[in-house]
């Protein structure tokens, strides 16, 4: 997994995420031409980060929301992980109740398990039926599969988890953050200042740009840690007993990191329930490089901790970039919720979630509004 998604894979793989970020803004630009009343944009966000996962993995990409391989993806992933959330396995914290089995959840994990295996067993068999073998990852973990490394299950699994941990995440992130970014017009005009100030009008931010950009990047930590994608990281397992702070922690107990607990700490962060960019315009380093530091030095913990770290953090760090200074390139977002007594669109409220293994905001409607008129020739390549 790290040799696929280290570093050097995403430098290699740059030129497919500044295409599709480039028609994710495309994208939105026709949906908001077509509707005054704003819209949900999670959708967009999900196919966008669902495409470059089924590029790099299986050489596939789809046209449009509406195309029945993403809707099959988006119907699976959403089942996936409402059954995987955390309170779901409430036996592996409480083991008594491991004698009252849900059967109804047993079977609906076996179910899923099923059409999961079916859908992704399907590409698999694309990639092995490609005449021209085009380079991707899974046939990187077929040669795996040659060596007697992997069988057909631990290709389909390890496929499963590169798509699930690349596209919700991201989407989920991108969709919180536009909604805070809607809530909070400052931040908005700052950040619009500082790329007109540093871009210009007449090309859209790359990834060279970032260390010249400090507002966006601090808008993007403070995303992950005001209203980031996962509420309590994926559980780990502790192999014997320890001992922590005074706490004993017996061999065979399930851990979980407390992400949210975390981000919302007063002690470490200053009035945690705002949405503040300024408290990160000091940290110069990649959430990947401080998560390797010490804990006491981290920006946030969106990406888990320890040494089973997301492994696909260089390539969300660079698509969250693309995301969020392109966003902010193109368009100013509105608020398109109904207006309150005081002539304003209420706010839209973060504290409504779709809680799953990861988290969403409830459904709200913004609109995309182009900052100049350059937007769209750029886009087009005519600039």
């Amino acid at each position: 997994m790290h040799s696929v998604l280290g570093q050097r894979s995403v430098k290699e793989n740059s030129y497919l995420l500044d295409d599709e970020y480039r028609i994710l803004m495309q994208t939105l630009c026709q949906a908001s031409a077509k509707t005054k009343d704003g819209f949900y944009p999670k959708y967009f966000f999900q196919h966008t980060a669902l495409n470059i996962i089924s590029l790099l993995c299986f050489n596939k990409r789809t046209d449009s929301v509406d195309d029945p391989f993403y809707r099959e993806f988006e119907n699976l992933m959403g089942t996936r992980f409402e059954l995987a959330k955390v309170t779901n396995g409430s036996s592996e914290f409480f083991p008594i109740l491991e004698w009252f089995p849900n059967t109804k959840f047993h079977n609906a994990m076996i179910e899923s398990a099923d059409n999961t295996e079916a859908f992704l067993g399907k590409l698999v068999k694309e990639v092995i039926d490609d005449k021209d073998k085009k380079p991707c990852i899974i046939r990187e973990f077929l040669l795996k599969k040659d060596e007697g490394i992997l069988d057909d299950l631990d290709v389909i699994y390890l496929a499963d988890t590169i798509f699930g941990a690349g596209t919700d995440t991201i989407s989920a992130s991108l969709t919180w953050l536009t909604a805070a970014l809607a809530n909070n017009p400052h931040v908005q005009s700052k950040a619009h200042q500082e790329l007109d100030r540093v871009i210009g009008q007449s090309r859209m931010p790359e990834v060279s740009d970032e260390q010249n950009i400090p507002y966006i990047r601090a808008i993007i930590k403070e995303g992950q840690r005001y209203c980031g994608a996962i509420y309590l990281g994926v559980p780990h397992a502790i192999d014997e007993d320890d001992e922590y702070n005074g706490y004993h922690i017996p061999a065979n107990s399930v851990v979980i990191l407390n992400q949210y607990g975390i981000h919302m700490d007063e002690k470490r962060y200053e009035n945690p329930k705002e949405f503040k960019p300024e408290r990160f315009l000091g940290f110069t380093g990649s959430s990947a490089a401080l998560a390797n530091g010490n804990y006491e030095n981290r920006d946030h913990f969106g990406f888990g901790a320890g040494r089973r770290l997301c492994t696909g953090i260089h390539m969300a760090e660079r698509e969250l970039l693309l995301g969020v200074s392109r966003l902010l390139w193109c368009f100013k977002i509105e608020n398109a919720s109904p207006l309150g007594k005081d002539g304003k669109p209420i706010p839209i409220n973060l504290d409504k979630i779709r809680n799953g293994l990861t988290v969403w905001p409830e459904d709200y409607k913004v609109r995309f509004v182009k900052r100049h008129d350059n937007v769209e020739k750029v886009l087009s390549g005519q600039s």
